[in-house]
């Protein structure tokens, strides 16, 4: 029997031709090479942004008021990281608002099937996990008896079956073999390592020396943790917005100090109205926050984890959230919701992996706050992040197009137009 075509809308078209998320922010090799160009004062502004709030890097005159700094010197200094992309900015938003629930899977795929095909092309069972743009993060994973992917996909609470419903196509297709976790979470959060970490790793940079942290101390350290606002799901009421809206925010979670003239052709309006729905968007909360792309350890020779960690109650998970904070290398996080356990991502040099590992055994032999470990390890090529959800979005229906038929359309036409063999 001949296989019946699918059908397919022009906005379905437009969601395949970058269902492989392009990559829009310089690679980590790039902003490790440019950590070694920071000045002690060029630290202090891009800490002093970080913690202003959600308006934080483009409110130049309240950083300079804040460092007691003339506003020229800060002027400056910020049209250079701007000119020379000495640092990225990007806007963290308010996923619930926007009426969406995130869910951790991690999926064990056939053998071989982590890595790029034999032709070269960026083509493996992650990229079909992510045929449709409802996900946020994606990296290869690998521990104990699982070698798959772990993926966070953001999509309307009330779809949750559609999206098991997806995985089990893709265990029919051959992509995957099970899956191994499948929990809600929160929205990803980041830590804001300490100042005075960044000014000894730069310090040891321009000595040729390897930079360092003490693993053993941190874990010492912990009884000194305060604890934590752990980031919850809440019943909040979604707020309104536009596919222009969704246009600003990718704009913005790209590069939080985005030109709004650069976005005009893009969103079809004036800067000034730009201007007007971006100050909107923090008075609805639906921008939280900022992150900042800096490396201060070299990718290539870095271990990459993600761990599952299960703690014994919410005062001790509340304290290691909290301690997180101390740590300067990047670290993620996303809390399971309704338990006591997170999804922890973090990135360390190679030569510290035996420490931390041990910390966890020194935690649990001093403090007794985790119950259960699963550790995986990733690589330096495998984590992409999609900060295009505006495409999930039908701009003609005003509402998140996501269904299991719209899901399994992306996937059959990506697998037909590959003609790739599981």
């Amino acid at each position: 029997m001949e296989k019946q075509k699918a059908t397919w809308t022009p906005l379905e078209d437009d969601l395949l031709a970058s269902s492989y998320f392009e990559q829009v922010i310089p690679s980590k090799f790039y902003y490790f090479k440019k950590f070694g160009e920071f000045t002690e004062l060029d630290f202090k502004i891009v800490f002093a942004m970080l913690k202003g709030g959600p308006d934080g890097p483009r409110n130049v005159s309240r950083i300079a008021k804040e460092l007691r700094l003339s506003q020229q010197t800060v002027n400056y200094r910020v049209q250079r990281f701007d000119t020379e992309d000495l640092v990225r900015f990007r806007a963290v938003i308010n996923e619930p608002l926007l009426g969406l629930s995130n869910y951790a899977v991690i999926a064990t795929v056939r053998p071989g099937l982590t890595y790029d095909n034999k032709e070269g092309t960026a083509i493996n069972a992650g990229t079909f996990m992510t045929c449709y743009p409802i996900w946020r993060l994606l990296m290869a994973v690998h521990g104990a008896a699982t070698h798959g992917f772990f993926a966070l996909y953001s999509i309307p609470p009330k779809k949750e079956s559609d999206l098991r419903t997806f995985f089990d196509e893709l265990k029919k297709v051959k992509c995957t073999m099970r899956v191994d976790e499948f929990c809600k979470v929160t929205q990803s959060y980041y830590n804001t390592p300490p100042l005075e970490s960044y000014l000894e790793m730069r310090e040891a940079i321009a000595r040729n020396q390897p930079v360092s942290f003490d693993w053993e101390k941190w874990g010492c350290d912990f009884d000194e943790a305060a604890e934590a606002v752990m980031p919850e799901e809440r019943a909040e009421v979604q707020v309104p917005f536009t596919y222009e809206d969704l246009l600003i925010i990718f704009y913005l979670e790209k590069n939080l100090r985005e030109r709004f003239v650069d976005m005009t052709k893009s969103v079809g309006e004036s800067s000034s109205k730009i201007a007007r729905r971006y100050e909107e968007l923090l008075k609805c909360r639906l921008i939280i926050g900022c992150r900042a792309e800096i490396y201060p350890v070299n990718p290539a020779t870095s271990m990459y984890f993600t761990l599952k960690l299960d703690f014994v109650n919410g005062v001790a998970l509340r304290k290691f959230v909290s301690h997180l904070d101390k740590v300067p290398y990047p670290v993620a996080y996303q809390k399971v919701i309704g338990e006591e356990t997170i999804f922890l991502h973090v990135i360390i040099p190679s030569y510290e992996h035996f420490e931390f590992y041990n910390v966890f055994e020194l935690l649990n032999r001093r403090q007794e706050i985790i119950s259960n470990v699963n550790l995986y390890v990733s690589n330096y090529l495998s984590k992409l992040d999609n900060i295009a959800l505006y495409q999930a979005f039908s701009r003609d229906k005003k509402e998140w197009a996501f269904s299991k038929d719209t899901v399994f359309r992306a996937l059959h036409k990506l697998i037909d137009d590959t003609r790739f063999k599981f």
